[in-house]
């Protein structure tokens, strides 16, 4: 019999899950990955081990509310039932100042200029927004909102520190066919409240629209050109 070249694993799974996956690897080129960036601010993948990009919201002319965004280019995920939905996200950020910058994980329909309100205002919510989230504050906060409806937003107990990488997570679960659970974590650990208890929102399907994944940061003072550094950024969803 003759020797049948077995199929990778890659397209084994491709019948059954769809997403993106990044390490930074090339040249920034708005392909495979959009950038929105305010006062000349940069978003540079450079020579790194493993790949990195680094988003900078500002260039020598530090303004308020600066801020820059990578997100997929295209609206390819949609909470569904019988669609669970993943998104991680390596990455560090430096703070000249504690508790002042602003910046996120997310998936979101309509990405860009403040997908991330002034003012620590948070993550917009006139759509459909998963997301953990740091708002002029040292604690993450964790939001959904699908259609625009009424936002859950939680303050988690967990503080970064500015200089080290951490892995997040956002996952939708299904619950039953017309709602899901949406889990937040940190480094694989679930982002607790203050009463110690697990972060979980419940989201209703209804009326959801597509949203892209993305990462992205806006300044909260006119001295500190903050960054957000990211190593890798996934997310995958049951096709």
């Amino acid at each position: 019999m003759a020797n049948v070249m077995f199929m990778p694993q890659v397209l084994k799974d491709a019948p059954h899950v769809f997403g993106v996956f990044s390490d930074w690897t090339e040249d920034q080129a708005d392909t495979q990955f959009v950038d929105t960036v305010t006062d000349s601010g940069t978003v540079l993948m450079g020579d790194a081990v493993g790949g990195q990009v680094v988003l900078t919201p500002s260039d020598c002319t530090v303004g308020d509310n600066d801020e820059a965004y990578l997100a997929c280019p295209n609206e390819i995920f949609k909470v569904a039932a019988g669609k669970p939905l993943y998104g991680e996200c390596r990455m560090k950020f430096s703070e000249v100042a504690g508790g002042v910058l602003n910046f996120a994980f997310a998936f979101q329909n309509a990405v860009g200029a403040n997908s991330i309100i002034d003012t620590a205002g948070g993550l917009k919510v006139s759509g459909d927004t998963l997301g953990i989230y740091k708002a002029e504050t040292t604690a993450l906060k964790c939001v959904s909102v699908v259609n625009g409806g009424t936002a859950t937003v939680s303050t988690s107990t967990f503080i970064p520190t500015a200089g080290t990488f951490y892995t997040f997570g956002i996952e939708v679960v299904e619950l039953n066919s017309t709602q899901g659970s949406v889990v937040f974590t940190v480094d694989g650990v679930r982002l607790k409240d203050s009463n110690l208890l697990d972060i979980v929102h419940t989201i209703t399907y209804a009326s959801s629209t597509e949203m892209q994944v993305f990462i992205g940061l806006k300044l909260g003072a006119i001295t500190n050109n903050d960054t957000l550094t990211s190593d890798y950024l996934g997310a995958f969803q049951q096709r």
